[in-house]
């Protein structure tokens, strides 16, 4: 009873006029986060409250200063601080998102293309704390669960011990979390910079990619990308000066590993893309390949929305099954799937904050090019099947968009016939895999083929299993060469 009493009184009260609390996001040692809506703007806010009387509030009053002046968005913005008689009020900007840890702990490690761009966009807005002002702004308590990923933003958050560095160095108390924090936080005499900062890079870097804490003194594992994992041994330096200069310096690093070099990169790099599958009837398996699809493209570091655009219910029921909940754009997530469930058209949300997104029509095209920049078609390739492939492809040559038709159900041997007029060029057969979450070294060959294929790259005809995998080695080849910088192309991360 009291709960409800707690909860009632909650959602009863106005702070300053303007902001009407809704629930408690959360507790801690030093206080309250609140989820508000500010009335005039009709906008959530995240309030943190903390008691002037409490242990923390000077730490609480640190935080504050140091944020009104911030401005990047992978910091969350502060709109504005208030008191009254007995606490102190934050508001800020209200994050929706789960944490870089809980990702890893729910989903397992990331690959190595998703650690490399959540390790870009980190280093970022490390680099921006230290040059933001006259000092360097140290965080120095940078960790996975004070790292929130918002549709595929990272924000970081918690900064209870950040501090310019001569104030930092000034204190005779030292933070961090044990497993990221830098040998010099563990010695009162020894400086903290910048570099400390980076060293708790290299420790997340390690975490993302392999799903545990660094051990030191650090040595890498066999199993890990050589490159990536030279770039994390030098954050993770005992000796400063053998780190990184800079986060600037540690981004080039990075850049120098991300993937580069073909049409499809560039166009998913720059541009905005739908990307949209029908199929050849009922039983297609066109969600399989989408959901595939869609799980393919954030690993290979392109962040993207599933949308749902047929009334098959599987956004529902994946919401059931995972215990997803919505967030304020419709959007739910599972194991680092974003999916936008089908509403109808009476349900007004939002535009989705992403570039890429999947359209998955299931075997119902309506108007696959009003919304789409290119499309696959996928086929049952079952013998009772032909004349509904036959009509599906007869519908999809009459579309002025790029292509690509999958085959499915196929035994991986047999030659697929073909209808009339397609490009033998544009067709793959799908390789078999029961988990469209997880993408092995099959699914993923097919998938950069067909990726490749429908933003610009030729591929070889679908029943010629040796002239494809030619293809597909020699745009293997194109795709991951040249990961240097400069105009040899073979400098290395340093």
């Amino acid at each position: 009873m009291d709960k409800f009493k707690e909860v009632a009184k909650v959602i009863s009260t106005v702070l300053f006029g303007k902001y009407q609390l809704c629930r408690i996001l959360g507790t801690g040692r030093s206080g309250t986060v609140y989820l508000a809506v500010h009335l005039g703007l009709e906008e959530y806010r995240a309030i943190k409250q903390v008691s002037k009387s409490h242990l923390d509030y000077e730490r609480f009053r640190r935080e504050a200063l140091i944020l009104k002046d911030l401005r990047h968005p992978g910091i969350p913005i502060i709109y504005d601080v208030e008191e009254d008689e007995n606490f102190s009020y934050l508001i800020e900007e209200y994050l929706e998102g789960d944490s870089l840890y809980d990702l890893v702990l729910h989903q397992g490690h990331l690959s190595r293309e998703l650690t490399i761009v959540y390790g870009i966009q980190l280093a970022r807005i490390i680099h921006y704390l230290h040059v933001a002002g006259p000092n360097p702004i140290l965080h120095l308590d940078l960790q996975p669960k004070n790292l929130l990923l918002c549709h595929e933003t990272i924000k970081l958050i918690d900064f209870d011990h950040a501090a310019p560095a001569y104030e930092a160095n000034a204190s005779s108390k030292r933070y961090g979390t044990l497993e990221f924090a830098a040998p010099e936080q563990h010695h009162n005499n020894r400086e903290l910079d910048q570099r400390t900062d980076l060293y708790a890079i290299g420790g997340i870097l390690h975490f993302l990619y392999t799903g545990a804490f660094p051990v030191m003194p650090y040595e890498g594992d066999p199993s890990m990308d050589p490159e990536l994992a030279a770039v994390i041994g030098r954050c993770l330096q005992e000796e400063k000066v053998m780190r990184f200069s800079s986060a600037q310096e540690l981004e080039e690093g990075l850049k120098q590993l991300a993937r580069v070099g073909t049409a499809a990169d560039h166009r998913l790099q720059l541009s905005p893309l739908t990307i949209a599958l029908t199929g050849s009837g009922s039983g297609a398996g066109t969600t399989h390949v989408a959901v595939g699809l869609s799980t393919y493209l954030r690993n290979s570091g392109y962040p993207n929305l599933y949308e749902e655009m047929n009334d098959s219910g599987m956004g529902n029921g994946l919401g059931l099954y995972s215990g997803a909940v919505r967030d304020s754009f419709g959007i739910m997530q599972y194991r680092g799937f974003a999916w936008k469930p089908a509403y109808g058209a009476e349900v007004k949300l939002a535009p989705p904050p992403y570039e890429t997104r999947v359209l998955d029509f299931g075997h119902e095209p309506k108007a696959v090019s009003a919304f789409a920049d290119a499309v696959i078609l996928v086929c049952d390739s079952r013998c009772w099947n032909q004349k509904a492939v036959e009509k599906s492809v007869s519908a999809l040559l009459r579309l002025s968009i790029p292509y690509m038709v999958v085959y499915n159900h196929t035994d991986g041997k047999s030659r697929i016939k073909m209808p009339e007029g397609v490009d033998p060029g544009r067709c793959l057969k799908v390789p078999w895999f029961s988990d469209p979450f997880v993408i092995n070294r099959e699914t993923k060959t097919f998938y950069d083929a067909l990726v490749s294929g429908l933003l610009g790259e030729t591929q070889s005809p679908c029943g010629n299993r040796q002239e494809r995998q030619g293809a597909l080695k020699m745009m293997w080849r194109r795709l991951h060469k040249k990961k240097g910088t400069g105009k040899s192309g073979e400098q290395k991360a340093k």
